[in-house]
């Protein structure tokens, strides 16, 4: 039955699950047609959902059923005590989300990504329509216990008290470390792809520029040697070079031209001198017949210590006093 729980379109409310909880069902076996007899005799609830309570009740393992019939489990009995220090609702929203959560059918129910702390509310919110509306038996019922509330400042945004922030923390830390980890790798994928394109285009480039070179198959890749060497490709400086005299760094990029370059090759291309080239591919033109990458010899002094580069530094590593 708990698979059934989106079909209903009402879970009722506090007081009548209270009443289900505490007058309906009970630790002996009872069948679904008695319960729905005895909530019709009931002046004040005959008019219940009780089947969709039920199913709620069976969701989240308050209650359990045999041959017999429905029976009050030992977590129904902890939500009939916690009715004395009036936690049942949170206690009955915890265990609904943590089950919805859980199961991979409901996975469309409530997106955790696009739960975010809002700084005008001062609390997590998420939009209304975000929620599909086959589950407004759910939502409405979240509402209810006052898991959600409606924003009165601005439209569509549903608020989460903030009495749940503990439980959002430990269900949102898991699933963002995730997200984050996967961004991470997909960004590393993409930027290994990117950079070995450019660099087999310089490669080829290079080939090209020193047609006719006795030894043009030393013209390498050192970058799938030596990832530390601060440079990406070794070549001849011209035709006439009669050793490898040209160290390049390949940089790529996408529609503005900016790259990063690492301490490290600022080291070697200080070394180097004018025997260090950067190569900045522009990805978008790079398969164009006719395109060039744009060449800067001895970029230490041209690029690194020449003002008219804009710089902006991304990280800092700082040592204490001791240290230094």
């Amino acid at each position: 039955m708990s698979t059934e729980l989106r079909k209903y379109s009402n879970l009722g409310n506090l007081e009548e699950v209270i009443f289900v909880i505490t007058q309906v069902v009970s630790h002996e076996p009872r069948s679904l047609t008695d319960i729905e007899k005895f909530c019709l005799s009931n002046t004040s609830f005959y008019n219940i959902p009780i089947k969709g309570i039920v199913a709620l009740l069976e969701f989240i393992s308050a209650v359990s059923h045999n041959d017999n019939g429905l029976f009050l489990t030992k977590f129904g009995q902890e939500l009939i005590d916690s009715i004395i220090d009036n936690t049942i609702s949170k206690r009955i929203s915890i265990a609904l989300l943590t089950k919805i959560i859980s199961e991979e059918v409901y996975s469309d129910f409530l997106d955790l990504e696009s739960i975010n702390f809002d700084h005008i509310h001062e609390a997590y919110i998420i939009k209304n329509n975000y929620i599909p509306f086959k589950y407004s038996g759910i939502r409405n019922l979240l509402i209810n216990l006052g898991f959600f509330k409606y924003s009165l400042q601005v439209k569509n945004i549903l608020i989460i008290d903030e009495s749940y922030n503990d439980f959002l923390i430990s269900i949102l830390k898991p699933v963002r470390e995730k997200i984050s980890l996967e961004k991470l790798k997909e960004m590393f994928v993409l930027k290994e792809k990117y950079g070995k394109e450019a660099e087999e285009f310089v490669l080829d480039y290079e080939k090209k520029r020193l047609y006719g070179h006795l030894q043009i198959d030393k013209i390498s890749r050192i970058s799938e040697i030596d990832v530390n060497a601060g440079y990406d490709i070794i070549s001849f400086d011209s035709v006439n070079s009669e050793t490898l005299d040209r160290f390049i760094e390949v940089k790529s990029y996408s529609k503005n031209m900016s790259f990063y370059w690492t301490k490290n090759e600022i080291d070697v291309s200080k070394n180097k001198g004018s025997s260090y080239y950067l190569y900045l591919v522009d990805r978008e033109k790079m398969n164009q017949p006719d395109f060039q990458p744009y060449i800067i010899a001895n970029p230490y002094d041209l690029v690194f210590k020449n003002n008219t580069w804009k710089r902006e530094a991304q990280n800092w590593i700082f040592y204490p006093p001791s240290q230094y």
